[in-house]
């Protein structure tokens, strides 16, 4: 039995080590051109929308879609960040937004809540999450939010260029070539 097992084991051996592939060969012609993507305007690499007046709302489980507009269409490469206004401050005289990137988390006086997201390619969807019941919160929490939501390129995303977490919009928005949007003076200054 054993002599069998040896003579099957180098069999083997021999068959597979004849599989070996060479790769030294020519290279073969360069494929098709494969589909253009979606296009922005000339030196944007990504996409931003804004969307205002939003609530979060106990009818609505505290949570808002944000549909993509009709004339984007997303990719499944794409990825979203979502930024919210979370508070204008005076500068030396110049009214400076501060916008936090999504998940956020803060402390409230009854535990933890996390403003969250997902997307789709068709929108994107925000969600409050807490470690308390949610109906316990005011309108400080909820109400009158402004968010920005920046599509950003598979190819740029998976280049190495940028980490997902804690993103400057300033930073992206420069990076991406984005358009400025209008600035917001009338702002509900957030939990910090």
């Amino acid at each position: 039995m054993k002599q069998v097992l040896n003579t099957l084991a180098i069999s083997m051996a021999v068959l597979l080590s004849s599989c070996i592939v060479d790769n030294d060969g020519p290279s073969g012609p360069q494929g098709p051109q494969g589909p253009v993507g979606p296009q922005g305007a000339q030196g944007e690499s990504g996409y931003v929308f804004e969307y205002e007046a939003i609530n979060f709302t106990a009818t609505d489980n505290y949570e808002v879609f944000l549909p993509y507009p009709d004339d984007f269409e997303a990719l499944s490469s794409d990825v979203a960040l979502v930024f919210l206004l979370w508070d204008v401050v005076d500068v030396d005289g110049v009214d400076v937004e501060v916008w936090r990137q999504i998940p956020q988390t803060i402390i409230t006086n009854d535990g933890l809540l996390q403003y969250n997201f997902d997307f789709s390619i068709l929108d994107v969807r925000l969600f409050l999450d807490a470690e308390f019941d949610l109906n316990l919160l005011g309108a400080l929490d909820t109400d009158d939010w402004v968010a920005r939501v920046v599509v950003v390129p598979g190819e740029f995303w998976n280049s190495g260029r940028r980490s997902q977490e804690n993103l400057d919009y300033a930073e992206l928005e420069q990076a991406l070539g984005l358009p400025y949007l209008s600035s917001h003076t009338e702002v509900v200054s957030r939990r910090k």
